[in-house]
């Protein structure tokens, strides 16, 4: 009796120190609050779920099969073949008759789920009145949500912004907008997604799209969504849709100001505690911003264990040209001439530690570089065995060949952690499109990617590779220049509910082309990635000083040498 009285009091005090978190109902009102959660994205879910996506991405790419790296004009447009094999839309699971209607399957699982991220974009750039989206749930004949897709994916036939949007706030040529939803849609027993084929288009049929989903470990408890509930929570979804697009509070602590840094020298900040870094922003000076917010990295150590190292720049996802933009966890101000905060870079990612954390500034480059300000917020935080360090890496390719199609391994991490996003800047010298290349994400040593996407641009949540800048959640576009033309291009998609856990490793990738370029072009390509990993874990990408402090591509001799 007494040890059963015990363990009874040792159990209630966990449970009040928060040592361990309970599962609860997973339902619409609990997903969108784990959408603005931040911490609880930098702690490994209690709700065990995978992370996979459904995609038009062409079904002729096969592991092994044959590729010969060269383009084919005779096929009118060059489509590719095998492994990069490009006709990435009007690809389904398959087709049915449902009440004397043919419709595609676009998606469809068993198990306890929800749907947390689409992306659409029509082929022939325009939409078709008549296709309709059709969502069934739960094995059920009759769909709960039956829609026009430009209405639900960008538009507010569903819900609105921020949740709905197109990647522009330039409304003309919408078929060129790539359309976003980021509204959780839970189910309980089966999700079904279906469209009505629109008629063709510019000779083309079908759209793009991409579905990501969370499948939760059997006999977890989910609630099934309806439309009604969109009535009975309205409150918390105008709530959320504020916390969502925030401002940053710029009221975080000052610590350093006015520290100027020559040419190898750093700063640094040690914060010692059981504590978590909730908000961090700085601003630099030099004669040559471009290169010093290339050359200027942080890096961050947590209880000994660097987990950090990337160029300012990337970063706070602002590219070479520090465009302003705010997204759900990083915003800056336009560098040059605007206000008293001109050139602040803010991050809202929780970083949490058990003993402490060690932030340093280097300047690798060769001008000096003066820190006007850094600021640095914490926490009370308890360390538990779902929590987890935040990682940022960063490495560049310079002077690659985009005419040979390739994968490129933007991070390969084992361990156990949640894949949280990613920044790429390019400096294209072809005046054309470069981004054709679909994303291939293996989870725990897959053998065939569980995300396929179908477009680096459709990725980063825009579409045909368009310039136009924007600034949302979960996605932003700070310059777009290098998309039809020669220059810097800067493209980042940050993740909360379709973020992607991993128990054993994660290898993340992007394949590097030009479509439309069947002479050699070159491009400087530069990725970083944003994950939270269990102590102990280990990534394939190292610190590269040198490479941060080469002179940043201005113009296409930088990179061609002519």
């Amino acid at each position: 009796m007494i040890k059963s009285v015990k363990i009874l009091v040792s159990t209630l005090l966990i449970l009040i120190s928060g040592k361990i978190c309970l599962a609860k109902q997973v339902d619409l009102k609990s997903l969108l609050e784990e959408m603005v959660d931040r911490e609880k994205v930098a702690e490994f879910p209690v709700d065990e779920y995978v992370c996979k996506q459904f995609s038009s991405y062409d079904r002729e790419s096969k592991v092994n099969a044959p590729e010969d790296g060269k383009f084919h004009p005779e096929q009118g447009r060059d489509w590719g073949k095998g492994w990069f094999a490009n006709r990435d839309f009007a690809q389904y699971v398959r087709t049915e008759i449902n009440n004397g209607r043919t419709e595609k399957v676009m998606m469809d699982v068993q198990g306890p789920g929800a749907i947390v991220r689409w992306w659409s974009m029509p082929s022939g750039r325009n939409w078709n009145d008549n296709t309709i989206i059709r969502i069934y749930l739960d094995n059920e004949k009759k769909p709960e949500i039956e829609i026009e897709v430009k209405k639900l994916i960008g538009g507010d036939g569903l819900v609105g912004e921020p949740y709905s949007y197109l990647a522009s706030d330039d409304r003309t040529n919408l078929g060129w907008r790539g359309r976003n939803l980021f509204f959780p849609i839970p189910f309980a027993k089966s999700c079904k997604v279906t469209m009505d084929e629109g008629g063709a288009t510019e000779g083309w049929s079908g759209f793009y799209y991409n579905i990501n989903y969370r499948l939760y470990k059997t006999g977890t408890d989910v609630k099934t969504f309806r439309l009604e509930q969109l009535s009975e929570i309205e409150a918390v979804v105008d709530e959320i849709a504020v916390k969502l697009v925030e401002p940053y509070d710029w009221s975080a602590k000052i610590v350093g100001s006015n520290k100027s840094l020559a040419s190898g020298e750093n700063y640094s900040h040690t914060v010692k505690g059981e504590l978590a870094i909730k908000n961090m922003y700085m601003a630099i000076d030099a004669v040559n911003m471009v290169q010093a917010m290339r050359s200027t990295v942080i890096e961050i150590t947590f209880d000994g264990e660097r987990t950090v190292w990337c160029p300012l720049d990337a970063f706070f996802g602002c590219g070479h040209m520090g465009e302003t933009h705010r997204t759900f966890y990083v915003e800056n101000e336009k560098w040059f001439p605007s206000s008293d905060r001109t050139g602040m870079m803010a991050s809202r990612w929780v970083m949490t530690f058990q003993n402490e954390a060690k932030v340093m500034i280097h300047n690798f480059g060769k001008q000096n570089v003066k820190i006007k300000m850094f600021a640095i917020d914490t926490e009370k935080y308890q360390w538990h065995d779902r929590s987890m360090y935040f990682h940022a890496t960063w490495f560049e390719l310079r002077n690659q060949r985009t005419n040979i199609r390739r994968d490129v391994n933007y991070v390969t991490v084992q361990g156990k952690g949640v894949y949280v996003g990613d920044s790429l800047t390019i400096f294209n010298t072809h005046p054309d499109w470069w981004g054709e290349g679909d994303e291939k994400i293996y989870v725990d040593g897959e053998k065939f990617p569980s995300h396929f996407g179908t477009g680096t641009e459709d990725y980063y949540g825009y579409a045909y590779c368009r310039p136009q800048t924007f600034s949302k959640p979960f996605h932003s576009l700070p310059q777009g220049l290098g998309n039809k033309a020669v220059g810097c291009s800067t493209n980042n998609r940050y993740r909360t509910l379709d973020a992607i856990p991993f128990q054993k490793s994660i290898s993340v990738n992007m394949e590097m082309w030009h479509p439309f370029c069947q002479n050699a072009a070159m491009m400087n390509y530069s990725p970083a990635t944003f994950w939270y990993g269990m102590p102990g874990d280990r990534c394939n990408i190292e610190p590269d000083p040198k490479a941060v402090a080469l002179a940043v591509a201005l113009q296409k001799s930088d990179v061609t040498g002519n």
